[in-house]
């Protein structure tokens, strides 16, 4: 970067202008209009993220584990940023709905870049499952770049192990770049179809491999990160559903939901407050939407609560060079594996159904000694679990 001389030539431009202001005498004006302009639009931005209204605690549903069910075997493959200054939060709150949904038992948290570094992905994970007291969720490494050697991959490691000694029983839920899920198959060929089922959060059904929202452009960044990974998981032999970009944007996160986020009471809904408002007020002024769409988490509530949403079985002729774009070519005449998250059908039910698993995460965060609630049944049924 130094070698720039672009950099230079900039640096330059900046001490003419400087020294010109200077000698004219408008030098404290411009630095006066310069912080006007700064706290203007600092305040612009404060009002946008915390101006939500208020609201009264909303009427949640009890979750409650499903009688004669046992909870879905779930691996959740991501890049979380939540709490980052100005990364997403999507990853973050659909992991965070996940360990508060009792028909889920969270065997494993793959990490992946994307939204950031595959190591700041896989800090972010760990720290946030530690400010939950869940110290005993395994977190694994992934792949930090497409090219990535496999044998190396600790994440592919944990998703082979994980399949092989659970046969037809793991979901894996993938909510980023693919490459974990490309690493897996190259170490085990059989890797997918000892999955149980595979979710997937990427693509968008445009000609383009574009999305517009309020004439603002979305680019895909999941599939086409890594197309070759897209493709095996696409074409795995296993029962395969995809929510694309066009389904998330039937869940989008407002004001009225962030109001009655703020109404609940106890330690996890306040961090999860405090830890999406900054990119709460970008998106809320970038997008001119009042907010942002809940893209994982349509993927997360279509393993636990497909009643909510609408589907359609799809054939995907689509090739490697569609999915450099995101691009989801399907063919109309022919029905096909596949299975395409359509949209949210119920989208009260959805918020309300993610707002009881967030507050169930307070029995988590609760000092030792300060309640008598017990036991805690966030925690795995040792009946159930089996070592990875």
């Amino acid at each position: 970067m130094l070698r720039s001389p672009w950099l230079w030539i900039t640096i330059a431009l900046i001490v003419a202008g400087v020294a010109l202001t200077a000698a004219l005498g408008v030098l404290a004006w411009l630095i006066a209009l310069l912080g006007a302009a700064v706290l203007l639009s600092l305040g612009v931005f404060l009002h946008a993220a915390f101006a939500v209204g208020q609201a009264q605690p909303p009427v949640l549903p009890e979750l409650t584990r499903r009688p004669g069910e046992r909870r879905v075997r779930l691996i959740y493959d991501c890049d979380v940023t939540l709490g980052r200054p100005f990364h997403s939060v999507g990853d973050g709150l659909a992991l965070l709905y996940l360990l508060g949904e009792p028909n889920v038992e969270l065997r494993a948290v793959t990490t992946t870049y994307g939204n950031g570094s595959v190591g700041m992905t896989t800090r972010t994970a760990r720290h946030l499952l530690d400010t939950l007291n869940l110290h005993h969720v395994v977190v694994a490494r992934g792949a930090g770049r497409p090219d990535g050697d496999p044998s190396q991959n600790e994440a592919a490691r944990t998703l082979v192990e994980a399949a092989h000694g659970s046969p037809d029983e793991i979901v894996v839920l993938a909510t980023g770049p693919l490459t974990n899920l490309r690493h897996a198959s190259m170490l085990d060929p059989h890797f997918f179809e000892k999955l149980r089922s595979l979710y997937l959060m990427g693509g968008v059904m445009g000609q383009s491999g574009e999305l517009t929202w309020n004439e603002r452009r979305l680019v895909e960044r999941n599939f086409s990160s890594d197309p070759e990974g897209a493709y095996l998981a696409i074409h795995s032999d296993c029962p395969t559903t995809i929510a694309p970009g066009e389904a998330g944007l039937t869940a989008i996160f407002r004001s009225p939901q962030f109001a009655a986020l703020q109404a609940l009471d106890g330690p996890a809904p306040r961090l999860i407050a405090r830890r999406i408002r900054l990119w709460y007020g970008l998106m809320r002024l970038w997008f001119r939407d009042d907010g942002f769409p809940l893209w994982e988490s349509v993927a997360a509530l279509a393993v636990t609560h497909p009643d909510l949403f609408e589907f359609r079985r799809a054939h995907l002729p689509i090739t490697v060079e569609d999915l450099h774009s995101g691009r989801l070519v399907t063919d109309p005449r022919r029905a096909g594996p596949v299975r395409l998250v359509s949209g949210v059908r119920e989208f009260e039910t959805f918020m309300e159904i993610q707002l009881a698993a967030w507050q169930r995460l307070n029995l988590l965060m609760i000092e030792p000694g300060t309640t008598s609630v017990e036991p805690n049944d966030l925690a795995p049924d040792p009946k159930e679990s089996e070592p990875l």
